[in-house]
């Protein structure tokens, strides 16, 4: 008998969705296509997410190479780290990790498993999600890496001259000494983020929300802005995996310290360190024969234009094409026929 089931697919960047065909209109739809379906009992031919179990899996024949692989199974604490988001310290991208009343340092255990100028994955972010290359992580929450962000971000630089009050009234103000130019209300708004490093009390540190601004003012003291809500990943507990939102400001009062104010951006996701990247000549690249074959052929034609031999380099072109064809052609499955029946071998 017939199967009654038929399924499809879709592509998006670099994820494959499998889909089932339905006729009836229901929760779970992700695509309608008009005409004639394939055994034409309605004019829709309605796409679902799959409804059942399918016992004998999905096979996927076609695939790309890697540029890196995860060693080893993530562990939250281990080599699984949540961050609250990133900023650009020296036009570099840096992700952000605050606690509930602290930061992390990433020279110690066991934020010290990220190593500098090691490959991590992020992924959950945003905008972030992929390979990145630490550059070197702080003893202030940050973790600074190689990839450059062509993008301004407000930083205030501190020098014996920030003052953080306490809590009061449920927010905390933070403003500068007079005489030192910087007049944070003009740097940043309401609703905006920003993480504090480098304040000798340690719950002033992390990640915080500017509730509001104070109005301009004729000096600097005058012309801050308060923050509220604390943003934090959980540092004991492996099996938390939410972030963390304490909206009761608790800081220590401190005077002239020299602290650095980043204006950041909230992205709860999280990196995975022991990332095995394609990054010299040691490393295997995962080709099939034809493929690795051809790479060889498409150098040669390189190495050949390079030096004007143009037959050397038709050459190699041609190999190089003919053994992507039987790489293709090897994917066809079934019976091959090599000749008619008037000419076949008895």
């Amino acid at each position: 008998m017939a199967s009654s089931k038929f399924y499809a697919y879709y592509i998006r960047g670099r994820k494959i969705a499998l889909i089932q065909h339905d006729y009836t209109l229901g929760s779970g739809q992700t695509l309608s296509q008009p005409g004639l379906n394939a055994v034409g009992a309605r004019g829709d031919v309605l796409w679902k997410s799959p409804s059942e179990s399918i016992t004998e899996g999905l096979e996927i024949e076609y695939a790309y190479s890697p540029k890196y692989s995860i060693t080893t199974a993530a562990t939250t604490q281990v080599n699984k780290f949540y961050i609250n988001g990133w900023t650009v310290v020296d036009g570099y991208l840096t992700f952000l990790r605050s606690h509930s009343a602290s930061v992390p340092n990433w020279d110690a255990s066991p934020y010290s498993a990220v190593g500098d100028d090691e490959h991590i994955v992020i992924k959950g972010s945003s905008r972030w999600s992929g390979l990145h290359k630490v550059k070197a992580g702080g003893t202030d929450g940050t973790l600074q890496t190689y990839t450059k962000v062509h993008q301004s971000v407000a930083v205030v630089s501190g020098s014996s001259n920030v003052d953080i009050a306490a809590e009061s009234g449920g927010l905390a103000l933070i403003s500068t000494n007079d005489a030192s130019n910087l007049w944070l209300n003009s740097l940043f708004s309401a609703g905006d983020y920003i993480f504090v490093a480098g304040s000798a009390t340690a719950k002033n540190n992390g990640f915080w929300k500017v509730d509001s601004v104070a109005s301009d003012a004729s000096v600097e003291s005058s012309s801050g802005i308060y923050v509220a809500n604390r943003y934090y990943c959980y540092d004991s507990d492996n099996i938390l995996t939410t972030e963390g939102e304490d909206t009761t400001v608790d800081t220590t009062a401190t005077a002239n310290e020299s602290v650095t104010i980043y204006r950041a951006y909230r992205d709860f996701c999280y990196l995975i360190s022991d990332i095995d990247a394609l990054n010299d000549e040691a490393d295997v690249i995962d080709l099939p024969d034809y493929l690795a074959k051809a790479l060889v052929y498409y150098v040669k034609a390189k190495v050949a234009e390079d030096r004007m031999d143009l037959e050397q380099k038709e050459y190699n072109m041609r190999e190089f094409k003919r053994l992507l064809e039987k790489n293709e052609s090897s994917k066809i499955w079934g019976a091959r026929r090599i000749g008619s029946d008037e000419t076949a071998i008895k």
